[in-house]
């Protein structure tokens, strides 16, 4: 008897293994009919982040009443893998039986370092309500490698380059744009406003608002020119402070040559003599004078202790933005990049000047924030009326709309930018981008003819070559690119714009020559 029940509890045990086994491979197989389409085909990065859309489509009837279908995403790069925290799922008590299944969703992850090489995969399965069967579906590839050309767009950022950029506005005192710059500039002007006597001090009132405001000289000289007397106080007060402005900085100070004021200027970077042994001026001059990041620190720092102004903050900031463009260190890169932050907020607690907010925008790019960095572009050109200064911001929004994916918007800003061998080669970038692959080639071009040592308007020219097909000119034009610079030569071996050519051996030919 006892031997029966444990035949019968065999069998049954055996049944329910059956069952199960045949579920599960039933449900596998639903699974695994699934179709899916992913938009775009090939992931792209845009700004900071990748997005895409996908969608999934089963056999009708195909999930039942008390079943669940559920896709889940995970991306994995080197040894790490990013898994998405929403995922596709459709319940069988929710659907029409007649009906074609279909669910889609839109997805989006950080863009993290080394992930242009990895993969997007996709595990899906079908659970039903009295058992979840952890056998799924195997896991799918949908597509492999993240394009990430728009991030080749170019404000100055160092690239490995033999010739290190020059990030920032720098305020030079001969310049324009550096009127009202230093500690008493509006102090001067407002006394030359108060001393005019040809009108009642409720008619200079609006005009000293003014001064008190944000903005440069040619953005508060703008809005002046809408209130009443302009005509009358620039005639008689702002053309005097104008022409007057820069005269006093080519004058020299009596029994100083600048011979002593450079040694004057040295003996106070080494902290022997104090700083107001020369004139503010006279010290924003010194400065202009010294080719090194370090002594423009030791200078600045010492002026700030005597004569703090927008002017010390703001190339002090300039200072710190720099040398973070020269380390590699990430700790160290993110303490200059703070204490650039600090400086140019610092000078726009003066008053909101476009230099400083420009800079700050510098900073943000540094640092992967791309949006912050087009607000403070946008804010900077709010800020001037300046021609040159409204075509660096110009190109600045440009580079970074080109990053954000915002190709359209990129190209108006360019159009608006000096053509230079950056912004032409940002332009082609812009046009590439957006599939005209003839205005990119004509920018490119043009950016290679005023530097023919630059390599990115050949990296340019060979991207429109892969695109097209063109061998010949995609190797000769990769050839000079990566000639030249050591970043595109590795950016090569790696790049989604290349796939179809990385096993070519000319290809790799090219990439091992030295």
């Amino acid at each position: 008897m006892i031997v029966i029940k444990k035949s019968v509890a065999v069998n049954v045990l055996l049944a329910v293994l059956f069952f199960y086994s045949c579920n599960q491979a039933q449900v596998i197989k639903k699974a695994d009919n699934q179709k899916i389409e992913i938009e775009p085909k090939v992931l792209e990065r845009l700004g900071d982040s990748v997005q895409f859309n996908l969608k999934v489509s089963l056999p009708n009837a195909s999930i039942r009443k008390n079943e669940l279908y559920a896709a889940n995403l995970v991306f994995t790069y080197g040894n790490n893998r990013y898994k998405f925290n929403n995922s596709l799922m459709v319940s069988g008590d929710t659907l029409d039986p007649h009906a074609k299944i279909e669910v889609s969703g839109r997805f989006s992850m950080p863009f993290l370092a080394g992930m242009e090489k990895g993969a997007l995969q996709l595990q899906s399965g079908i659970t039903n309500g009295r058992q979840e069967i952890e056998d799924r579906a195997p896991e799918i590839t949908l597509t492999q490698g993240i394009i990430t050309t728009a991030s080749l767009a170019q404000i100055g950022q160092y690239r490995g380059q033999q010739m290190i950029p020059v990030l920032g506005t720098h305020i030079a005192m001969d310049s324009p744009e550096s009127m009202g710059m230093l500690a008493d500039q509006w102090q001067v002007l407002e006394e030359m406003l108060a001393a005019y006597s040809n009108l009642p001090y409720t008619a200079k009132t609006p005009f000293l608002e003014v001064l008190k405001g944000p903005g440069d000289w040619s953005h508060k000289k703008w809005k002046m020119e809408g209130l009443p007397h302009f005509v009358e106080l620039n005639r008689e007060v702002f053309s005097w402070y104008e022409t007057n402005y820069h005269t006093q900085f080519e004058s020299k100070r009596e029994g100083i040559s600048d011979i002593q004021r450079s040694i004057l200027a040295r003996n106070i970077r080494q902290g022997t003599v104090s700083a107001d042994t020369l004139s503010e001026q006279e010290l924003a001059v010194a400065i202009s004078k010294e080719p090194g990041w370090s002594e423009q620190e030791q200078l600045l720092r010492a002026m700030e202790e005597v004569y703090p102004s927008p002017f010390v903050y703001n190339n002090l900031g300039v200072v710190f933005l720099n040398q973070a463009n020269r380390v590699t260190d990430t700790r160290e890169k993110n303490q200059l990049l703070e204490n650039a932050l600090f400086a140019f907020n610092r000078s726009n607690a003066f008053f909101e000047n476009p230099h400083a907010v420009y800079n700050l925008g510098l900073v943000f790019w540094l640092w992967g924030d791309k949006f912050s960095a087009y607000n403070n572009f946008y804010r900077a050109l709010a800020l001037t009326r300046s021609d040159q200064l409204t075509k660096t911001y110009e190109a600045a929004l440009g580079a970074v709309s080109i990053f954000n994916g915002d190709y359209r918007l990129a190209a108006i800003h360019l159009n608006k930018a000096e053509s230079n061998p950056i912004n032409l080669f940002n332009q082609g970038l812009a046009n590439f981008l957006a599939k005209d692959y003839y205005n990119a080639t004509i920018k490119f071009e043009e950016s290679a003819i005023q530097n023919m040592s630059n390599g990115y308007p050949f990296y340019g020219l060979a991207l429109v070559a892969a695109r097209n097909g063109e061998m010949e000119k995609l190797y000769e034009n990769l050839e000079k690119a990566v000639n030249r610079s050591d970043f595109l030569r590795n950016r090569a071996v790696a790049d989604r714009e290349f796939v179809l050519f990385h096993e070519q051996e000319k290809f790799k030919e090219i990439l091992r020559k030295k």
